[in-house]
């Protein structure tokens, strides 16, 4: 009995399963269908997502090419810095003042005509002197001579006074110690003759030098004084074109050396 039931048993298995399958299969194909329509839903929603963006970004380039027209059509404004402000501030115009040239001057050296006033501090008084290009030692008028004795010291004592009038002018008396004897030939004499030299102060222009003289007398000259060359070498330049460059000034007006 039992070996007869089974196949029957068997047989509504089968038969069972038999009809389940079509349910199945419907369940299945409802469900690919589902899932199709969820599909082409979310494809359409990404569709309009990408059509938007496409959209906005040609609304973007049509902005970006509008500003680009815009900077280019634009005036070009420079920044300017403070420095180049002040920079290119017209610049006051400062007229130079020229100064004058000096007349007495030239190269840093004082201009000496060929005959010029100087100025003996001993005895206080202008002298017209001959600026001497040829001479090297200088010269000073003496009349009345006399050499005597001071303090152990051999001195010279002379009037320096230049009369080629009959005025009668007072006598300046000059005194001064002696540095040395010096022989002198004279072309009108075969005979030496020996003369003192001294040292005195001399102001010429802007100069004041202490110049050393031979003393000679000088009356049957044109001056009383002539200056040689160890005395403007150096420091003054001569135009024997020219005369009394210095002029005349009082000593307090001059700049002493």
């Amino acid at each position: 009995m039992l070996r007869r039931s089974f196949p029957l048993l068997a047989l509504a298995l089968l038969s069972g399963c038999a009809l389940n399958q079509p349910e199945q299969h419907q369940k299945t194909l409802q469900a690919i269908s589902a899932m199709e329509v969820n599909v082409n839903s979310q494809l359409l929603t990404m569709s309009d997502q990408i059509d938007q963006q496409n959209e906005h970004i040609a609304n973007l380039e049509k902005e970006l090419l509008s500003l680009s027209e815009g900077v280019n059509n634009a005036p070009i404004r420079t920044i300017i810095q403070p420095q180049q402000i002040e920079a290119e501030k017209p610049k006051k115009v400062v007229p130079i003042q020229m100064e004058a040239p000096n007349p007495k001057l030239a190269h840093g050296k004082a201009i000496l005509g060929e005959e010029e006033w100087v100025w003996l501090d001993s005895v206080q008084s202008h002298f017209k002197a001959r600026i001497d290009t040829g001479a090297t030692t200088s010269s000073l008028n003496a009349v009345e001579l006399q050499v005597f004795e001071r303090n152990g010291k051999e001195w010279v004592r002379f009037n320096l006074n230049h009369q080629l009038t009959d005025v009668v002018e007072e006598p300046e008396i000059f005194e001064a110690p002696v540095l040395r004897w010096v022989k002198i030939r004279q072309s009108t004499s075969q005979e030496a003759v020996r003369r003192p030299v001294i040292e005195a102060w001399v102001q010429l222009g802007s100069l004041h030098e202490k110049a050393q003289f031979t003393l000679a007398d000088r009356t049957q000259m044109t001056y009383p004084v002539l200056l040689g060359r160890e005395f403007f070498k150096d420091i003054a330049l001569v135009d024997v074109g020219k005369k009394y460059v210095q002029g005349k000034d009082e000593p307090e007006q001059l700049t002493l050396r």
